[in-house]
């Protein structure tokens, strides 16, 4: 049974939202056992889901005993509806069913994002059978910046503004496919942005970033226009990022990087820290 959390309980159960966080066989993506997002951090988040309208958090409940955490929020300018924590120690498919036809009743033909550690079997089954569809593979990464030394700048590496637009969405174009970032949204919210592009034998490669506060720096992806892996255009774009990062004063940074040999080979080169597999999926509801 699903209960939603009364802002007067939220201290009662905050300690086992969080133990649930920090189990990868039990927790959904964004995930806090990365050694970057702390208990604070934890806290923050879901204090939004007794503050904000477009969030609510529900209990899972089963003979009495308290199972679930599921935490989301609805952008309904987006019609998409996405988790900010979603923890449950037993029986989690039957909490993503009641959740699901939650979800279905108050938001019917609206799109839901999950994401799950690739540990989380339960989960992935649970949406395999749902019918969702499967958006990104992909490895988690973060690196901390502390010990970072950034070297000359490479001009071959261009920003991208408003101005030069153009050259960035040659790129992201053909590779957007039903990303939420699509060019049209990178465009209307640029000034958030750090997007570069750099060009190499004919193939342009682009690099997605942004500040996320509190210290934390996030790369979205690097890609090149042809979807295949070039090495050295690669590491210019993942190098200029990093640049930028330190510049900005990060003290962290996460990223999320394609299930490529060499590209894993050049992240761990430069000092990255591996904390496990990615799967996201989405479902109109």
């Amino acid at each position: 049974m699903l209960v939603p959390l009364q802002k007067k309980d939220f201290d009662k159960y905050i300690d086992f939202a969080y133990e649930l966080a920090l189990d990868p066989a039990r927790t959904c993506y964004p995930v806090y056992y990365d050694g970057v997002k702390t208990r604070a951090l934890f806290e923050a988040d879901a204090r939004k889901g007794i503050s904000l309208p477009e969030d609510q958090i529900l209990l899972y409940e089963e003979d009495g005993v308290m199972e679930g955490w599921l935490h989301y929020y609805y952008l309904p300018e987006d019609r998409y509806i996405a988790h900010r924590s979603c923890g449950v120690r037993r029986n989690t498919a039957r909490a993503l069913q009641e959740l699901s036809e939650h979800l279905a009743a108050r938001y019917p033909g609206c799109e839901w994002a999950v994401g799950f550690p690739s540990e989380n079997q339960e989960a992935l089954d649970w949406v395999k059978a749902a019918g969702f569809e499967l958006l990104e593979d992909s490895q988690y990464y973060t690196f901390h910046f502390g010990q970072y030394i950034p070297g000359p700048e490479d001009p071959s590496v261009e920003r991208i503004t408003e101005e030069n637009y153009e050259k960035f969405q040659r790129v992201h174009h053909a590779i957007e496919g039903e990303m939420y970032w699509n060019c049209q949204r990178l465009r209307e919210d640029l000034p958030n942005w750090d997007l570069f592009v750099a060009e190499e034998d004919g193939v342009a490669g682009e690099v997605m970033a942004l500040d996320a506060g509190d210290g934390f720096y996030s790369i979205f992806g690097v890609v090149c226009e042809d979807r295949r892996f070039h090495e050295s255009l690669y590491r210019r774009l993942l190098v200029r990022a990093l640049t930028e990062g330190k510049r900005k004063g990060a003290r962290y940074l996460t990223f999320f990087e394609d299930t490529v040999e060499e590209a894993n080979r050049i992240m761990r080169s430069l000092g990255f820290h591996h904390v496990g597999r990615y799967l996201g999926y989405h479902k109109i509801i």
